[in-house]
């Protein structure tokens, strides 16, 4: 099978050049947001902009613009439909202006609504979403609106930063249905299963 390489931004914790292009002369297809800067001279990348529509190489692909940085991205290939939200999340920081949280939490709920509307009422088989530490009692804001507006059959928690205790937080905040849907995460390289 052809192997894609989606990069959602260029922050060092989502983007390490010195590893992905290691793979370049394999069967990869790179595909990267336009905010990355990468050697031109490859043929096997694909740049994409936020809320656009891509077929590469028999796969489609969405974006949507991010709250941070970058893209994330939904992916239709082989009959599953993923999304990875990357930085796309709702960023609501303990002493941040208030105009900040709520222009975070206005630009969120928008993304979140496109991404309703491009499912047009199907669901997810996988959702990566943000489930930040760093945002402490509010890290679980942008999944909950993320859950209200689609439904997706399985959940990974990403982007906190090695800190597995935020795997007993889920357990104590969501309800036990949503509970259900999420894939825990004990250790790196944990196998989680079939979609």
């Amino acid at each position: 099978k052809n192997v894609f390489v989606f990069v959602s931004h260029f922050h060092q914790d989502h983007y390490d050049r010195n590893v992905i292009f290691k793979w370049k002369d394999m069967n990869v297809r790179y595909i990267l947001s336009k905010d990355c800067m990468y050697d031109k001279s490859l043929e096997n990348v694909t740049v994409v902009n936020a809320n656009k529509g891509y077929i590469i190489d028999g796969v489609a692909i969405e974006t949507l613009k991010s709250t941070d940085e970058g893209v994330a991205y939904i992916v239709h290939s082989d009959g599953i439909t993923i999304y990875h939200a990357g930085d796309l999340n709702w960023w609501h920081w303990e002493g941040e202006e208030e105009e900040f949280n709520l222009d975070q939490a206005k630009r969120y709920q928008q993304q979140m609504q496109l991404l309703a509307d491009a499912l047009d009422g199907n669901h997810l088989d996988l959702a990566c979403i943000p489930v930040d530490p760093r945002l402490h009692s509010d890290c679980l804001r942008g999944l909950l609106a993320f859950d209200s507006r689609v439904f997706a059959k399985n959940i990974l928690p990403i982007h906190f930063w090695g800190d597995f205790s935020v795997m007993q937080t889920l357990h104590d905040r969501l309800s036990p249905e949503l509970f259900s849907r999420i894939l825990t995460v004990e250790h790196p390289g944990k196998v989680c299963g079939n979609l």
